[in-house]
């Protein structure tokens, strides 16, 4: 493989994202990337995570689906060797994994050393020996596994119904794209309905510490934020982000670089930041978790945790929203950490 022409492309990509860093991500590209397989370079990595929420059950019901590949011969993924050689220019050995919370209990699906072959409209793999496809074109797609997982997306009604994101310095660089959709038909023989966060990220970068979470509400309002940290257990934050969107009334607030604080009280993480007039206070229920472990090359940790809000404020000058304005909400949040 030449590593170097490998980063060519994968930069390129990068770079027309990074021109954007945002909302309404051409169909073309937006689709380009979501249906290729990258030639990694050394610290190559790709991820796909298909993610479901829906409003059933006790707790809400929720989906992660996850296909990944890095550079390398193998990766030791929750315990258990994984090849991840390149088969053709179209398919390749890589990790699936998945979970499903019912409403009631999370059931893991399992963790595949599976084939994944990717063209244009159309990812096909397998997953705990149920066949796994992925395919259409923005905005609508449809997600099948075996008989487990059977749904539809269209677009829905959101402030941002896709993004895109390229960060790079010097050989070092990440890119991605997000699809937020509505989400509806069969999952373990019962009627789903709810939304669906798609995303696909490809980039040249070791492994890194992270949060990450994302509030779905009834409304389609939704309540994220994004940070890089120094470690596990660190409160240094390199970068943050705070979004909201009022789907209703169609207003953002954004907060860019706020003095933020995360703390995890039992099953709860709480999540205050302020920046000029802008105040922000979350508090995140988990129901459930479920960690993947990586190691060879590298380690990280990816906890994911299904959260219900159990308090939000969000404060922008004389504009304030609670949950008694928002009503019920779902979504993960992700602690990633080496």
């Amino acid at each position: 493989m030449d590593s170097t022409k490998s980063i060519r492309d994968i930069y390129a990509q990068i770079k027309k994202l990074s021109t954007i860093n945002g909302e309404d991500v051409p169909e073309e590209l937006l689709d380009k990337m979501m249906f290729s397989l990258e030639k990694l370079p050394p610290l190559g990595k790709e991820y796909w995570w298909f993610l479901f929420f829906g409003y059933d059950g006790k707790r809400p019901v929720q989906i992660t689906l996850l296909i990944f590949r890095k550079y390398g011969k193998k990766v030791l993924f929750n315990n258990e060797e994984m090849r991840l050689s390149k088969i053709t220019e179209d398919s390749a050995l890589a990790v699936s994994s998945g979970w499903i919370y019912d409403g009631d209990k999370l059931e893991k699906i399992g963790d595949t050393n599976a084939v994944v072959k990717v063209e244009e409209g159309k990812i096909t793999s397998e997953l705990s020996g149920h066949d796994m496809s992925f395919s259409g074109a923005y905005p609508n797609y449809e997600m099948n596994v075996g008989n487990l997982i059977n749904l539809k997306m269209k677009h829905g009604n959101f402030v941002e119904g896709n993004d895109g994101y390229g960060v790079n310095l010097f050989l070092l660089g990440m890119g991605w794209v997000d699809v937020f959709s509505e989400a509806s038909g069969l999952v373990l023989g019962k009627k789903f309905k709810g939304t669906a966060h798609l995303q696909k990220v490809a980039g040249v970068a070791p492994f890194g510490p992270f949060h990450w979470a994302r509030v779905v509400f009834k409304n389609h309002s939704v309540f994220s934020f994004f940070t890089l940290k120094g470690g596990k257990n660190s409160k240094r934050f390199f970068h943050k982000s705070i979004k909201f969107f009022d789907a209703v009334n169609n207003i953002t607030i954004r907060l860019n670089n706020p003095k933020l604080k995360i703390s995890k009280d039992g099953n709860n993480w709480i999540v205050e930041g302020d920046e000029g007039d802008k105040h922000v206070k979350a508090v995140l229920e988990a129901y459930a978790q479920n960690r993947y472990d990586m190691k060879d090359g590298g380690s990280q940790v990816y906890i994911q945790y299904a959260i219900v809000p159990k308090e939000l404020n969000i404060r922008d000058g004389n504009t304030e929203y609670t949950l008694k304005e928002l009503g019920e909400g779902v979504g993960t949040l992700e602690d990633a950490y080496w």
